[in-house]
């Protein structure tokens, strides 16, 4: 990709709350029209990493690009008032339908927020986009008029998708749009966001754990652990060629649709205090190829590139 395809850069990104480190020194670009996976187990930091993003927090050091625009930096030495540039050109999906969604708000109102944010004053035109974003989700008009209460978890899903399409994003940050899901619904979800990322051409940061679903819809992926960004590579070459133990161990703990070969998978532990001698040669993100990068020391790598 060409440095002018870059959407989004995020350069040395630390979010500490106290003395926890929940995202500490990560950086990633984003390409226009591409769909970045964020991998990892729960509290390995991929959560905070796309609210850091959005602006949710003030980030602790390190800085966020949009467009080659710096929106953030780290507010260590600086008033945190200072420290945003607003943008509604990025927005969210979160996790759980039911929190994000204000109860005594309708439909049409929850949608149609951001746009009375922006300034848009016609009745009829804010109408219309509501209109035509529900059945572009799936759902129907007359659902304008309903709360959220009344909808299953998915349909609530659709709203919160319609929700954030409306605003005509350059950037989706999808935080686990599916996990709090019934498995039957999921694949429709996930459907729908690969159907409104090709016909508007959107750019999305897809965060997940199921690996399985992240190989299916994601063009490059990005493993995190502890805070680290352990290892980025395009989809089917992360899958094929897993290079970072922790990655492998993710990677087999994968179940198998057959019975047989899932009795005889065998599972990889990760202990990084067993796999990873840190003490004198510290690591770092190298390319063992390109656009293959790892986090090792030089003696990882060197193996590595054996």
């Amino acid at each position: 990709m060409e440095q002018t395809d870059i959407l989004l850069k995020v350069d040395g990104l630390c979010q500490y709350f106290g003395a926890t480190k929940a995202v500490d020194g990560v950086s990633f670009e984003i390409y226009k029209g591409e769909v970045f996976g964020l991998v990892g187990e729960s509290g390995c930091g991929k959560t905070t990493t796309g609210r850091s993003i959005i602006g949710l927090y003030h980030i602790t050091a390190g800085e966020i690009f949009f467009e080659g625009q710096r929106i953030a930096g780290g507010s260590k030495r600086r008033k945190p008032a200072k420290n945003r540039k607003r943008t509604t050109d990025i927005q969210m999906i979160f996790q759980d339908p039911v929190a994000s969604l204000n109860p005594r708000m309708t439909v049409k109102e929850i949608i149609a927020e951001g746009l009375v944010i922006r300034g848009i004053k016609d009745k009829a035109l804010i109408d219309a986009k509501v209109y035509e974003i529900l059945e572009l989700v799936g759902l129907r008009r007359e659902h304008a008029g309903r709360y959220p209460h009344e909808f299953s978890g998915g349909q609530r899903q659709r709203i919160g998708i319609a929700r954030a399409v409306i605003m005509e994003p350059k950037l989706l940050i999808a935080d686990e749009p599916v996990s709090a899901l019934d498995v039957s619904i999921q694949a429709q979800v996930i459907n729908l966001l690969k159907e409104l990322q090709e016909r508007l051409g959107l750019t999305i940061l897809f965060i997940a754990h199921d690996l399985s679903v992240v190989k299916y819809f994601s063009d490059r992926i990005g493993v995190m652990h502890f805070g680290k960004l352990v290892e980025v590579a395009e989809a089917e070459e992360l899958f094929e060629n897993p290079l970072h133990p922790y990655t492998r161990a993710l990677l087999s703990a994968i179940p198998l649709p057959d019975p047989r070969a899932e009795k005889n998978r065998r599972r990889i532990l990760y202990d990084p205090k067993t796999a990873h001698d840190y003490s004198v040669d510290r690591p770092q993100m190298r390319e063992i190829k390109p656009g293959h990068w790892v986090y090792c020391n030089e003696k990882e790598f060197g193996e590595m590139m054996a």
